[in-house]
This record gives C-alpha cells, structure tokens and sequence, in this order.
C-alpha cells in the first residue's frame, strides 16, 4: 500500500483512524496494491466540530477508485471539550448505525426503493457511511465522498434561490415523516430515541459558554434601533432575556412538543448541506452532520434553516409557500409510509407548532449568522479561542472577530429582519 498526501500530509493523525481508512480501502477495492492520497477536505470556518480529511484510493492493478471523507475530532484537547466532540459523534455515530438503519428498515418493509436515483420517492439523501469508531479520542466516520459524485457545498456568502429552499423542504419533510409513521404504526422502535439527550445541553454549567451566549445577544442588540423602531427593540430584547440555555432547553424538548416531536436533524445550516446541479438548477441534496440530532419539534429544522439562510426580502415572497412544500411533501410521503397525515401531523398542528416553538429561529440566528457572515480568512483561531474559553479567559476579543469588514452590513440586514419577522409572525 502506497501512501501519498499534500502539504505533508501522508496519514490521518490518529492511528486507528488510518488502520480503519486502510482496512476500508482493501476490502472495497478487494486488493492490497493500492494507493491512498490525503488532503484536507474542507476550508477554514467550514467545520467545527469536526476535522475532515479527503482520501483518493486507486487499485493499481484494476484502475478501480474510491473515494472517502473522514471525520475526525479536534486533536486540540480544549478545542475537543469546548465544542462537545465526544458526544456529538457518539450522536452522528448512532444516526448512522441506528437511526437511519431504522428509517430505511421502514421503507424498504414499504415497498419503497433506497437506491440512489434522482427523483427518488424514499429518503436517502445522507451520505452513504462505510466505518465508524466510538473507542474514546479515536472517533472516527469514513463515508462517501460526495464531492466525486457531483454534490457541492453552496457558497455561504451567496443567496441560496428558491429551488434550494424548496429541495430542502421537501427532503426535511421525508426525513419528519419517517418519524411520525414510525410512531403511528412501530412506536417500541422509535421510543429508544425519544430520551436523546440535548447536546447544546451538556455544556449548561460552562461559564465560558453562557459569556459567549451573552455577547452574541448583545452584538444582536447592537444592529437594532430602539428609538425608530421600538416595538422590535423591546420584543427582540425580551425573548432574548434570560438564560440561553434555559431557552434552548425549553425549545427542543421534545415531550412539550408532542404528540408531534419527531427525529430532527438539528443542525440546519448552509455548510451541512450539499447540492447537485444541472444547468444550475438544484436538483439533488444530501443532508450531512448529524451531530446534534435531536427529538423535538419539527419546525426546529424549518426555522433553524430559513432564518439562517434567506433575507427578510425573500422571506416576504416565500415564506408561506415553503410551509406549504414542506407540509405537503410529509403528507405525500406519509400516506406512501402507510399513515394519514391528517391524523398524525394537520396542517393546523404545523402552525401551532410554529407558534410554540418559531422562535428557535431567532435563537439560531443570533448564534449563526455572525459565522455565516464571516469570510474564511477572518474566522479566529479556532482552537486558541478554545483554550481561551477553557481557562475562563475573556473570549470577547473573538466573538467580536467573528465579522468580516466588507460582509458587516450583511450580517445587519439578516439580523434586524429576522427580528422584525419573528414579531410579523408572531413567534415573539
């Protein structure tokens, strides 16, 4: 076996992580004459949970190649703690070797086909995962590299248009189905997950964090003005008062949400997902990062996503409408499943649920956009920011350089809409 690599890097940091990549690579390419090529497989402001690696394997006998992502956890201890590394993969881990196994068992017991077409009824847009490792500081997820399948990540700084919003909705509302169906007609298969625990959760008693929380609600102040527009000045700073952790954990538990709680991807942001295009036209997705998957409340996913993604202007044209494709696509694929959405999910429990809960989306975007608003190559020092964190250090100096320059008045516009929506709507 012949190891190659750019930039110095030849193998994975971690042992058990490369034996794994190498054992992966023989019985795929069923042949020991192989070569494997490393590359980092994302740019800075990426990834933050996870370190990811691209891995280029050819049989140099047959010609055959394979190519695999692998996820890896910071190697930086304060960077591993502050951003929950071991529980996060233990989550994505399950999905992966659990969760999904169980929605897929589903389907196929439904008749429906798994197999990778566009246009596929079934839900199957993750990637497709090869290896996992749980063994304590050597987690692991070796999956398909989506890149060679012609999947792309959308460029952050770029406004999304309406057939993104719209694929993403229809895939959210197969992944929402699965759940209630499973609830409906195999509810012992699903109650294991009922209890997952939240992972923004477990770093309630950080001091560091609820400081990180606090600066971020005050930058959120800073872009409103409490003379010209009073009303979203007072309300933003009321739903906004109080204990962050407090309000997550309100907003994702899932036993206040039911009898509509279902799986939720939790994480709903530019970065964990990636399109297919044809003449520019989005016509494939595949949902990535499971780290914080959760069972709460549906519209979780939906507010995380829109409010993260898409100015007030757009949402003023299109908000209603993508309720619309997001409730009709889980109708349509749990009448498929066997179950009746006007039983198990009406179009009126949707909107109730967005009372109770829309507000998650103001919570999300006070945390995201300073980061989707950064440039690349202003994101701080991830890992100096974690050990700043981990000491108990003043970590203000990195908030505030979460912002680009030239991206600032972006970053404004994104926030005071959201605002002004969240009391247009009601969610406030």
């Amino acid at each position: 076996m012949c190891l190659e690599g750019k930039d110095g890097l030849a193998k994975l940091p971690m042992a058990s992580s490369q034996e794994l990549l190498e054992e992966l690579v023989r019985t795929e390419l069923d042949s020991d004459d192989v070569t494997i090529a490393l590359a980092a497989g994302s740019n800075k402001g990426d990834n933050y949970i996870g370190v990811v690696f691209r891995a280029q394997a050819e049989c140099r006998r047959t010609g055959k190649k394979l190519n695999i992502i692998v996820k890896l956890p910071p190697q930086n201890e304060a960077r591993r703690n502050q951003f929950f590394a071991r529980p996060s993969f233990e989550r994505e881990i399950s999905f992966y070797t659990e969760i999904y196994p169980m929605m897929a068992e589903l389907q196929r017991e439904k008749g429906i086909n798994l197999a990778a077409d566009e246009g596929s009824e079934a839900f199957i847009q993750i990637p497709h995962c090869y290896r996992t490792c749980l063994v304590e500081f050597e987690e692991a997820i070796l999956m398909d590299d989506l890149k060679d399948l012609g999947f792309e990540m959308f460029d952050r700084h770029q406004e999304q248009k309406l057939g993104h919003f719209e694929l993403v909705m229809k895939t959210l509302g197969r992944l929402h189905a699965l759940s209630f169906a499973l609830k409906d007609q195999h509810p012992e298969r699903i109650a294991p997950y009922k209890d997952m625990v939240e992972l923004f959760t477990t770093k309630e008693n950080d001091a560091s964090m609820d400081q990180w929380f606090s600066m971020l609600i005050t930058r959120t102040m800073e872009t409103l003005d409490q003379e010209s527009e009073p009303e979203v000045y007072e309300k933003t700073k009321k739903a906004l008062d109080g204990n962050f952790f407090d309000m997550i954990k309100e907003l994702t538990a899932g036993k206040l949400a039911e009898p509509y709680a279902v799986i939720c991807h939790g994480d709903c942001w530019n970065n964990n997902m990636l399109f297919k295009h044809e003449n520019g036209i989005p016509v494939d997705i595949r949902l990535l990062d499971w780290q914080i998957c959760r069972y709460a409340s549906p519209v979780l996913d939906l507010m995380y996503f829109i409010f993260t993604a898409s100015t007030k202007a757009f949402r003023d044209q299109h908000y209603e409408a993508l309720l619309n494709v997001y409730h009709q696509s889980l109708s349509e694929f749990l009448r498929r499943l066997g179950s009746d959405p006007e039983k198990l999910f009406p179009r009126k429990a949707l909107d109730e649920q967005l009372q109770s809960f829309g507000r998650f989306g103001l919570l999300m975007a006070v945390m995201l956009l300073p980061v989707i608003t950064t440039k690349s190559e202003d994101v701080p020092d991830l890992e100096e920011m974690a050990e700043k964190m981990e000491s108990g250090a003043d970590v203000s100096v990195e908030v505030h350089n979460f912002r680009s320059e030239s991206t600032e008045a972006i970053y404004r516009e994104k926030m005071i809409g959201c605002c002004r929506d969240m009391i247009r709507l009601g969610y406030i």
